[in-house]
């Protein structure tokens, strides 16, 4: 072969074998589409985590470990679910009630993260967890529910309320799981009353006292930070007699919400009692 044609050649291979290592990690780094966590999937990994007869719907009853534990009869169920229909990780809570409970003791929710099988051979698995987290009153847990605090990020939002000599309130604390582990992002509260210690339709005497406040947790999905929505309190109601009606924006920054806790006790639920 001569010089001008093996140089041809050469320069050929040399060019064909740089374009494929160039091609190979990007072929390989390509995400795998999402899929569904079903049922029986959802069941299977359940039932191995709590060693009970778990079901999606309707209550089962807590291990005798447990309920021995806890010195109460407890009953458990899966009181919120994404269900099997969506493509991605599941999103589920579980909550425990337990019989004969004081009114300050209230119930456990479980926060669970199932993650999705990606590949050939990949099974659903547990993403995160967080478990016996106490809420609401009478052995009973307070309402959860879904919020999305940024784009695909859903997070938890678990509600408790509690009444003392005449004030009722009430509040939500909102869980994040970023990738294997769950942290507390904020806890604001809801709502404030004292229309049990003061009613001013039968005491015009106390109307400067009286408070009734209702303070809505809402997602401002036009701003945000790194990922992250700001969050609003709707503040609405009356204190002193005089109408209340104010947002308070609760930013994301620095790698946290930023909660105006001086501003939500002087102007939103915060007060406390």
């Amino acid at each position: 072969m001569n010089r001008t044609l093996f140089r041809a050649s050469f320069s050929r291979a040399l060019l064909l074998a740089s374009a494929s290592a160039l091609i190979a990690p990007v072929s390989a780094l390509t995400p795998l589409p999402p899929t569904r966590v079903t049922d029986a999937e959802a069941l299977r990994l359940l039932r191995d985590a709590y060693s009970e007869k778990v079901k999606l719907k309707g209550e089962w009853t807590a291990s005798a470990e447990y309920i021995a534990a806890n010195t109460l009869q407890a009953t458990r169920e899966v009181c919120l679910d994404s269900g099997a229909d969506r493509a991605g990780p599941r999103y589920l809570a579980v909550c425990t009630s337990f019989s004969e409970a004081a009114h300050a003791d209230g119930g456990m929710v479980d926060l669970w993260i199932l993650f999705d099988a990606r590949g050939a051979g990949d099974k659903p698995r547990i993403g995160a967890s967080q478990r016996d987290i106490q809420t609401g009153g009478w052995g009973s847990p307070g309402p959860v529910s879904f919020i999305e605090i940024g784009p695909g990020r859903i997070a938890y939002a678990l509600a408790s309320g509690y009444t003392q000599m005449g004030w009722t309130t009430s509040s939500v604390t909102v869980h994040h799981a970023e990738y294997d582990r769950f942290a507390e992002m904020l806890t604001v509260s809801t709502s404030l009353s004292n229309s049990g210690a003061c009613d001013p339709e039968t005491d015009r005497g106390c109307m400067r006292d009286s408070i009734d406040l209702d303070c809505a947790l809402r997602v401002d999905r036009k701003r945000y930070h790194n990922g992250f929505h700001t969050l609003v309190v709707d503040v609405r109601g009356q204190r002193g007699g005089r109408k209340v009606e104010r947002s308070i924006p609760i930013p994301y920054k620095n790698g946290a919400y930023q909660v105006p806790s001086a501003k939500l006790k002087r102007d939103g639920c915060n007060e406390g009692f």
